[in-house]
Protein backbone atom coordinates (compact mmCIF):
# COMPACT_ATOMS: atom_id res chain seq x y z
CA UNK A 1 0.00 0.00 0.00
CA UNK A 2 1.29 2.95 -1.11
CA UNK A 3 0.96 6.16 1.30
CA UNK A 4 1.41 10.32 1.11
CA UNK A 5 1.16 12.64 4.07
CA UNK A 6 0.93 15.99 2.89
CA UNK A 7 2.20 18.05 5.84
CA UNK A 8 4.80 17.51 8.50
CA UNK A 9 3.44 18.64 11.26
CA UNK A 10 2.52 16.41 14.78
CA UNK A 11 -1.06 15.18 12.85
CA UNK A 12 1.26 14.01 9.76
CA UNK A 13 4.30 12.58 11.16
CA UNK A 14 2.71 10.77 13.73
CA UNK A 15 0.10 9.16 10.56
CA UNK A 16 3.22 8.58 8.90
CA UNK A 17 4.76 6.71 12.17
CA UNK A 18 1.84 4.81 12.91
CA UNK A 19 1.24 3.61 9.66
CA UNK A 20 4.62 2.54 8.88
CA UNK A 21 5.14 0.75 12.09
CA UNK A 22 1.60 -1.39 12.15
CA UNK A 23 2.47 -2.71 8.05
CA UNK A 24 6.17 -2.17 7.82
CA UNK A 25 5.16 -3.13 4.08
CA UNK A 26 3.62 -0.42 3.13
CA UNK A 27 5.39 2.56 1.40
CA UNK A 28 4.95 5.72 3.49
CA UNK A 29 6.23 9.44 2.00
CA UNK A 30 6.12 12.70 4.16
CA UNK A 31 5.92 15.49 1.68
CA UNK A 32 6.69 18.97 4.04
CA UNK A 33 7.28 22.03 2.54
CA UNK A 34 9.62 23.75 5.28
CA UNK A 35 12.82 22.54 6.46
CA UNK A 36 13.42 19.74 8.90
CA UNK A 37 14.12 22.36 11.40
CA UNK A 38 11.66 24.95 10.76
CA UNK A 39 8.47 25.58 12.95
CA UNK A 40 6.26 28.59 13.58
CA UNK A 41 4.91 29.30 17.58
CA UNK A 42 6.04 27.48 20.50
CA UNK A 43 4.73 25.63 22.56
CA UNK A 44 1.94 23.00 22.11
CA UNK A 45 -0.67 22.03 25.38
CA UNK A 46 -2.26 18.28 26.54
CA UNK A 47 -4.50 17.20 29.00
CA UNK A 48 -3.79 13.86 30.93
CA UNK A 49 -6.65 12.30 29.42
CA UNK A 50 -5.10 13.36 25.79
CA UNK A 51 -1.68 12.09 26.48
CA UNK A 52 -2.80 8.81 27.84
CA UNK A 53 -4.87 8.05 24.42
CA UNK A 54 -1.25 9.57 22.74
CA UNK A 55 0.86 6.90 24.49
CA UNK A 56 -1.35 4.19 24.21
CA UNK A 57 -0.37 4.76 20.28
CA UNK A 58 3.08 5.48 20.48
CA UNK A 59 5.34 7.01 23.69
CA UNK A 60 6.75 9.79 21.55
CA UNK A 61 5.07 12.29 23.33
CA UNK A 62 5.13 11.13 27.24
CA UNK A 63 9.47 10.91 26.26
CA UNK A 64 9.31 14.30 24.73
CA UNK A 65 7.56 15.58 27.97
CA UNK A 66 9.55 13.43 30.22
CA UNK A 67 12.64 14.81 28.71
CA UNK A 68 11.72 18.66 27.82
CA UNK A 69 8.08 19.06 28.96
CA UNK A 70 6.13 20.81 31.87
CA UNK A 71 3.44 19.58 33.87
CA UNK A 72 0.91 21.39 36.10
CA UNK A 73 -2.17 21.00 37.45
CA UNK A 74 -3.85 24.63 38.59
CA UNK A 75 -4.76 27.24 35.84
CA UNK A 76 -4.68 31.03 37.43
CA UNK A 77 -6.18 34.58 36.43
CA UNK A 78 -4.53 37.42 37.16
CA UNK A 79 -5.94 40.90 37.13
CA UNK A 80 -5.78 44.53 38.99
CA UNK A 81 -3.11 42.77 41.68
CA UNK A 82 -5.08 39.56 42.39
CA UNK A 83 -4.05 35.92 41.48
CA UNK A 84 -7.32 33.30 41.73
CA UNK A 85 -6.31 29.74 41.05
CA UNK A 86 -8.58 26.59 39.97
CA UNK A 87 -7.15 23.41 40.47
CA UNK A 88 -8.16 20.01 39.19
CA UNK A 89 -6.63 20.42 35.85
CA UNK A 90 -4.34 17.90 35.09
CA UNK A 91 -2.07 19.47 31.79
CA UNK A 92 1.66 19.37 30.09
CA UNK A 93 3.13 21.28 27.41
CA UNK A 94 6.35 20.62 25.65
CA UNK A 95 8.20 23.01 22.84
CA UNK A 96 6.67 21.94 19.35
CA UNK A 97 10.27 22.06 18.17
CA UNK A 98 10.77 19.47 20.31
CA UNK A 99 8.10 17.03 19.56
CA UNK A 100 8.19 17.45 15.74
CA UNK A 101 12.18 16.80 16.43
CA UNK A 102 11.30 13.37 17.87
CA UNK A 103 8.09 12.20 15.68
CA UNK A 104 10.69 13.33 12.93
CA UNK A 105 13.45 10.61 14.57
CA UNK A 106 10.73 7.91 15.37
CA UNK A 107 8.99 7.97 12.14
CA UNK A 108 12.39 7.88 9.83
CA UNK A 109 13.80 5.10 12.21
CA UNK A 110 10.78 3.49 11.07
CA UNK A 111 11.31 3.61 7.76
CA UNK A 112 9.38 6.56 6.73
CA UNK A 113 10.69 8.29 3.57
CA UNK A 114 10.67 12.04 4.78
CA UNK A 115 10.77 14.92 2.24
CA UNK A 116 11.33 18.26 3.41
CA UNK A 117 11.82 21.25 1.90
CA UNK A 118 9.53 19.68 -0.69
CA UNK A 119 6.34 21.79 -1.73
CA UNK A 120 3.72 19.56 -3.56
CA UNK A 121 0.49 20.37 -5.13
CA UNK A 122 -2.39 18.23 -4.35
CA UNK A 123 -2.84 17.21 -8.81
CA UNK A 124 1.16 16.11 -8.21
CA UNK A 125 0.07 13.69 -5.31
CA UNK A 126 -2.99 12.64 -6.86
CA UNK A 127 -1.10 11.80 -10.34
CA UNK A 128 1.61 9.77 -9.05
CA UNK A 129 -0.58 6.43 -7.90
CA UNK A 130 -0.62 6.73 -4.14
CA UNK A 131 -3.58 4.73 -3.10
CA UNK A 132 -4.08 7.40 -0.03
CA UNK A 133 -3.23 10.69 0.12
CA UNK A 134 -3.48 12.46 4.23
CA UNK A 135 -3.89 15.68 3.64
CA UNK A 136 -2.31 17.22 6.85
CA UNK A 137 -1.65 19.99 5.29
CA UNK A 138 -3.34 22.81 7.40
CA UNK A 139 -5.44 25.60 8.05
CA UNK A 140 -4.97 26.24 4.22
CA UNK A 141 -4.93 23.47 3.06
CA UNK A 142 -4.67 23.17 -0.74
CA UNK A 143 -5.84 19.38 -0.72
CA UNK A 144 -9.49 20.89 1.14
CA UNK A 145 -9.33 24.09 -1.82
CA UNK A 146 -9.06 21.46 -4.60
CA UNK A 147 -12.18 19.85 -3.97
CA UNK A 148 -14.17 22.38 -2.21
CA UNK A 149 -17.99 21.18 -3.37
CA UNK A 150 -16.56 17.09 -1.95
CA UNK A 151 -15.56 18.69 1.28
CA UNK A 152 -17.94 21.34 1.80
CA UNK A 153 -15.36 23.92 4.03
CA UNK A 154 -16.70 26.67 5.74
CA UNK A 155 -15.25 29.36 7.83
CA UNK A 156 -16.24 31.61 10.41
CA UNK A 157 -13.60 34.57 11.59
CA UNK A 158 -13.39 35.61 14.93
CA UNK A 159 -13.12 39.42 15.61
CA UNK A 160 -10.29 39.15 18.29
CA UNK A 161 -7.06 40.00 17.34
CA UNK A 162 -4.01 37.45 18.33
CA UNK A 163 -0.42 37.24 18.53
CA UNK A 164 1.97 34.48 19.11
CA UNK A 165 5.31 35.28 21.42
CA UNK A 166 7.49 33.32 23.73
CA UNK A 167 8.81 34.42 26.98
CA UNK A 168 11.80 33.51 29.18
CA UNK A 169 9.15 33.96 32.14
CA UNK A 170 9.04 30.98 33.97
CA UNK A 171 5.09 30.77 34.42
CA UNK A 172 3.95 27.82 36.93
CA UNK A 173 0.88 26.26 34.84
CA UNK A 174 -1.92 28.10 32.07
CA UNK A 175 -2.10 31.58 33.35
CA UNK A 176 -4.08 33.66 32.03
CA UNK A 177 -3.06 37.62 32.78
CA UNK A 178 -4.53 41.21 31.75
CA UNK A 179 -3.75 44.61 31.81
CA UNK A 180 -5.63 47.71 30.87
CA UNK A 181 -3.28 50.14 28.56
CA UNK A 182 -4.39 53.54 27.28
CA UNK A 183 -5.78 52.09 24.45
CA UNK A 184 -7.60 49.21 25.85
CA UNK A 185 -7.86 45.73 27.41
CA UNK A 186 -5.04 43.34 26.60
CA UNK A 187 -4.96 39.37 27.77
CA UNK A 188 -1.80 36.73 27.84
CA UNK A 189 -2.09 33.05 27.69
CA UNK A 190 0.88 32.38 28.96
CA UNK A 191 2.54 28.68 29.89
CA UNK A 192 5.99 26.90 30.63
CA UNK A 193 6.96 24.48 27.47
CA UNK A 194 10.43 23.29 29.43
CA UNK A 195 14.20 24.53 28.48
CA UNK A 196 13.68 28.05 30.01
CA UNK A 197 10.74 28.91 27.61
CA UNK A 198 6.95 29.73 27.99
CA UNK A 199 4.22 30.34 25.32
CA UNK A 200 2.92 34.05 25.70
CA UNK A 201 -0.01 34.57 23.30
CA UNK A 202 -2.02 38.36 23.64
CA UNK A 203 -5.05 38.69 22.49
CA UNK A 204 -7.39 42.02 22.08
CA UNK A 205 -10.24 43.34 20.63
CA UNK A 206 -9.83 45.42 17.48
CA UNK A 207 -10.39 49.04 18.41
CA UNK A 208 -7.99 48.53 21.14
CA UNK A 209 -5.54 46.89 18.81
CA UNK A 210 -5.48 49.95 16.15
CA UNK A 211 -5.69 52.50 19.01
CA UNK A 212 -2.66 51.55 20.11
CA UNK A 213 -0.96 52.00 16.46
CA UNK A 214 -0.52 47.74 16.13
CA UNK A 215 -1.70 47.86 12.80
CA UNK A 216 1.08 48.98 10.88
CA UNK A 217 2.51 45.23 10.25
CA UNK A 218 1.77 44.15 6.65
CA UNK A 219 0.95 40.53 7.45
CA UNK A 220 0.80 39.49 4.05
CA UNK A 221 4.11 39.24 3.39
CA UNK A 222 5.68 35.62 3.50
CA UNK A 223 6.37 33.54 6.82
CA UNK A 224 9.37 34.46 8.66
CA UNK A 225 9.79 38.22 9.98
CA UNK A 226 7.77 39.24 13.19
CA UNK A 227 6.31 42.50 14.21
CA UNK A 228 8.40 44.23 16.53
CA UNK A 229 6.84 47.36 17.18
CA UNK A 230 3.83 45.02 18.91
CA UNK A 231 6.75 43.04 20.80
CA UNK A 232 7.98 46.31 22.18
CA UNK A 233 4.77 48.16 22.94
CA UNK A 234 3.39 44.64 24.99
CA UNK A 235 6.85 44.27 26.57
CA UNK A 236 6.14 47.20 28.10
CA UNK A 237 2.84 46.68 29.02
CA UNK A 238 3.49 43.73 30.78
CA UNK A 239 7.04 44.38 32.21
CA UNK A 240 5.67 43.95 35.50
CA UNK A 241 3.96 40.59 35.28
CA UNK A 242 7.11 39.08 33.81
CA UNK A 243 10.01 40.36 35.63
CA UNK A 244 10.83 42.41 32.73
CA UNK A 245 11.47 39.29 30.93
CA UNK A 246 12.15 39.74 27.18
CA UNK A 247 9.45 38.52 24.64
CA UNK A 248 10.84 36.13 22.37
CA UNK A 249 9.19 35.83 18.46
CA UNK A 250 9.00 33.09 15.55
CA UNK A 251 6.98 34.90 12.89
CA UNK A 252 4.87 36.34 15.63
CA UNK A 253 2.28 38.60 13.65
CA UNK A 254 -1.33 39.74 14.28
CA UNK A 255 -4.13 37.94 13.05
CA UNK A 256 -7.74 36.82 13.83
CA UNK A 257 -8.71 33.22 14.23
CA UNK A 258 -10.14 31.14 12.36
CA UNK A 259 -12.81 28.35 12.70
CA UNK A 260 -12.77 25.78 9.92
CA UNK A 261 -15.83 23.14 9.73
CA UNK A 262 -15.94 20.71 6.64
CA UNK A 263 -19.35 18.77 5.93
CA UNK A 264 -16.90 15.51 4.76
CA UNK A 265 -13.45 14.63 5.68
CA UNK A 266 -12.89 11.74 2.48
CA UNK A 267 -13.18 11.52 -1.16
CA UNK A 268 -12.13 9.58 -3.89
CA UNK A 269 -10.71 10.90 -6.76
CA UNK A 270 -9.69 8.10 -9.20
CA UNK A 271 -7.60 5.30 -8.05
CA UNK A 272 -6.32 7.78 -4.83
CA UNK A 273 -8.14 8.40 -1.64
CA UNK A 274 -7.97 11.28 0.35
CA UNK A 275 -8.24 11.93 3.91
CA UNK A 276 -8.58 15.02 5.45
CA UNK A 277 -6.23 15.64 9.06
CA UNK A 278 -6.29 17.98 11.77
CA UNK A 279 -6.60 21.61 11.18
CA UNK A 280 -7.24 21.07 7.11
CA UNK A 281 -10.53 19.55 8.51
CA UNK A 282 -11.74 21.19 11.69
CA UNK A 283 -10.29 24.18 13.72
CA UNK A 284 -10.95 25.12 17.58
CA UNK A 285 -10.14 28.46 19.27
CA UNK A 286 -7.15 27.24 21.25
CA UNK A 287 -8.27 28.82 24.52
CA UNK A 288 -10.60 24.94 24.33
CA UNK A 289 -8.98 23.00 21.58
CA UNK A 290 -5.58 22.02 20.94
CA UNK A 291 -5.19 21.84 17.29
CA UNK A 292 -2.14 19.68 17.60
CA UNK A 293 -3.71 17.35 20.23
CA UNK A 294 -7.10 17.12 17.87
CA UNK A 295 -3.92 16.32 14.95
CA UNK A 296 -2.72 13.57 16.63
CA UNK A 297 -5.84 12.01 18.00
CA UNK A 298 -7.40 12.06 14.07
CA UNK A 299 -3.89 10.12 13.26
CA UNK A 300 -4.20 7.63 15.37
CA UNK A 301 -8.20 6.92 14.60
CA UNK A 302 -7.30 6.82 11.03
CA UNK A 303 -4.24 4.25 10.78
CA UNK A 304 -6.44 1.95 13.32
CA UNK A 305 -9.22 2.27 10.80
CA UNK A 306 -6.84 1.38 8.26
CA UNK A 307 -5.06 -1.64 9.70
CA UNK A 308 -8.60 -2.86 10.56
CA UNK A 309 -10.19 -2.25 7.34
CA UNK A 310 -7.56 -1.98 4.60
CA UNK A 311 -4.41 -4.12 5.86
CA UNK A 312 -2.80 -5.71 3.13
CA UNK A 313 -0.04 -4.44 0.59
CA UNK A 314 -2.77 -3.25 -1.82
CA UNK A 315 -5.54 -3.46 -0.37
CA UNK A 316 -8.59 -3.07 -2.88
CA UNK A 317 -10.32 0.60 -2.71
CA UNK A 318 -13.75 -0.27 -1.31
CA UNK A 319 -11.13 -1.53 1.96
CA UNK A 320 -9.78 2.03 1.51
CA UNK A 321 -13.02 3.49 1.67
CA UNK A 322 -14.24 1.89 4.41
CA UNK A 323 -11.67 2.63 6.70
CA UNK A 324 -12.04 5.94 5.70
CA UNK A 325 -15.83 5.86 6.32
CA UNK A 326 -14.90 4.83 9.83
CA UNK A 327 -12.18 7.26 10.74
CA UNK A 328 -14.68 9.94 9.67
CA UNK A 329 -17.57 8.51 11.54
CA UNK A 330 -15.61 7.99 14.78
CA UNK A 331 -13.93 11.86 14.52
CA UNK A 332 -16.05 14.11 13.05
CA UNK A 333 -19.01 14.41 16.69
CA UNK A 334 -16.30 14.17 18.71
CA UNK A 335 -14.60 17.29 17.10
CA UNK A 336 -17.60 19.13 16.64
CA UNK A 337 -18.25 18.47 20.26
CA UNK A 338 -14.95 20.35 21.14
CA UNK A 339 -15.91 23.19 18.19
CA UNK A 340 -19.78 23.66 19.63
CA UNK A 341 -17.78 23.89 23.37
CA UNK A 342 -14.95 26.32 21.90
CA UNK A 343 -18.04 28.67 19.99
CA UNK A 344 -18.66 30.75 23.94
CA UNK A 345 -15.35 30.40 24.55
CA UNK A 346 -14.03 31.88 21.67
CA UNK A 347 -16.74 34.89 22.16
CA UNK A 348 -15.97 35.50 25.65
CA UNK A 349 -12.53 36.49 23.91
CA UNK A 350 -14.00 38.51 21.88
CA UNK A 351 -15.71 40.74 24.27
CA UNK A 352 -13.57 40.13 27.59
CA UNK A 353 -12.77 43.75 28.03
CA UNK A 354 -16.18 44.39 29.23
CA UNK A 355 -15.91 42.33 32.07
CA UNK A 356 -12.63 43.51 33.19
CA UNK A 357 -13.87 46.71 33.03
CA UNK A 358 -16.91 45.90 35.13
CA UNK A 359 -16.20 43.20 37.23
CA UNK A 360 -14.58 42.61 40.36
CA UNK A 361 -11.72 39.85 39.93
CA UNK A 362 -13.32 37.14 41.91
CA UNK A 363 -16.47 37.58 39.73
CA UNK A 364 -14.14 38.06 37.38
CA UNK A 365 -12.60 34.73 37.62
CA UNK A 366 -15.69 33.31 38.19
CA UNK A 367 -17.01 34.03 35.37
CA UNK A 368 -13.88 33.10 32.92
CA UNK A 369 -13.92 29.61 34.50
CA UNK A 370 -17.88 29.30 33.87
CA UNK A 371 -17.70 30.39 30.42
CA UNK A 372 -17.36 26.40 29.72
CA UNK A 373 -17.87 24.80 32.82
CA UNK A 374 -21.17 24.73 34.90
CA UNK A 375 -20.51 25.57 38.82
CA UNK A 376 -21.44 21.69 39.61
CA UNK A 377 -18.25 21.22 37.28
CA UNK A 378 -16.57 23.21 38.90
CA UNK A 379 -17.12 21.93 42.53
CA UNK A 380 -16.23 18.87 41.52
CA UNK A 381 -13.08 20.03 40.28
CA UNK A 382 -12.28 22.73 42.76
CA UNK A 383 -14.44 23.24 45.94
CA UNK A 384 -11.87 25.39 47.66
CA UNK A 385 -12.24 28.11 44.50
CA UNK A 386 -15.71 27.95 44.33
CA UNK A 387 -16.39 28.44 48.56
CA UNK A 388 -13.86 31.21 48.02
CA UNK A 389 -15.88 33.08 45.28
CA UNK A 390 -18.80 32.43 47.43
CA UNK A 391 -17.17 33.75 50.46
CA UNK A 392 -16.37 36.82 48.38
CA UNK A 393 -19.65 37.59 47.37
CA UNK A 394 -20.84 37.65 50.64
CA UNK A 395 -18.50 40.37 51.49
CA UNK A 396 -18.80 42.11 48.62
CA UNK A 397 -23.07 42.12 49.42
CA UNK A 398 -23.11 41.88 52.96
CA UNK A 399 -25.05 38.82 52.72
CA UNK A 400 -25.08 34.87 53.86
CA UNK A 401 -27.17 33.86 50.94
CA UNK A 402 -26.95 34.90 47.39
CA UNK A 403 -30.49 33.92 46.60
CA UNK A 404 -31.49 36.80 48.60
CA UNK A 405 -30.21 39.50 46.80
CA UNK A 406 -32.48 42.11 45.22
CA UNK A 407 -33.16 41.90 41.32
CA UNK A 408 -35.12 43.57 39.07
CA UNK A 409 -36.64 41.79 37.15
CA UNK A 410 -39.42 43.54 34.27
CA UNK A 411 -39.11 46.71 35.89
CA UNK A 412 -40.45 45.51 39.41
CA UNK A 413 -37.58 45.01 42.32
CA UNK A 414 -37.91 41.83 43.86
CA UNK A 415 -36.50 40.85 47.41
CA UNK A 416 -34.09 38.03 46.27
CA UNK A 417 -33.01 35.91 43.50
CA UNK A 418 -35.78 33.39 43.62
CA UNK A 419 -38.90 35.08 42.40
CA UNK A 420 -42.28 33.22 43.12
CA UNK A 421 -44.76 33.18 40.14
CA UNK A 422 -48.65 32.32 40.12
CA UNK A 423 -49.45 29.19 38.79
CA UNK A 424 -51.95 30.10 36.08
CA UNK A 425 -52.55 26.20 35.22
CA UNK A 426 -56.37 24.97 36.01
CA UNK A 427 -56.75 21.78 38.37
CA UNK A 428 -54.95 18.81 37.14
CA UNK A 429 -52.81 20.35 34.40
CA UNK A 430 -49.47 21.11 33.95
CA UNK A 431 -46.34 18.82 32.99
CA UNK A 432 -46.45 16.95 36.24
CA UNK A 433 -49.07 19.04 38.08
CA UNK A 434 -48.35 23.04 39.60
CA UNK A 435 -47.61 23.07 43.00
Amino acid sequence: MRIACLGGGPGGLLAALLAKRGDPDREVTVYERNRAGDTFGFGVVFSDATLDGIDAADPVLRRALAGHGVHWDPIEVRLRGERWRFGGNGMAAVARRTLLSLLQRRAAEAGVDLRFAAPVQPDDLLEAGYDLVIAADGANSLMRARFPGVFGPSVVTATAKFIWFGTTYPFEGLTFVHEQSPHGVFAVHGYPIGDGVSTFIVETDEPSWRAAGLDGFDVSQPPGPSDEVTRTYLEKLFAAQIDGCPLLVNNSRWGNFRTWRTQRWRHRAGRTAVALLGDAAHTAHFSVGSGTKMAMEDAIALVQALDKHAAGRRPPADAVDAALAVYEAERSGLVARIQDAARPSLSWWEHFGRSYRSLPPWQFAFHFFSRSLPESKLRQRDPAFVDAVHRAWRAAHGRADPLRTPVTVAGLRQPGRVVPVPCRCGPGQGAGGCG
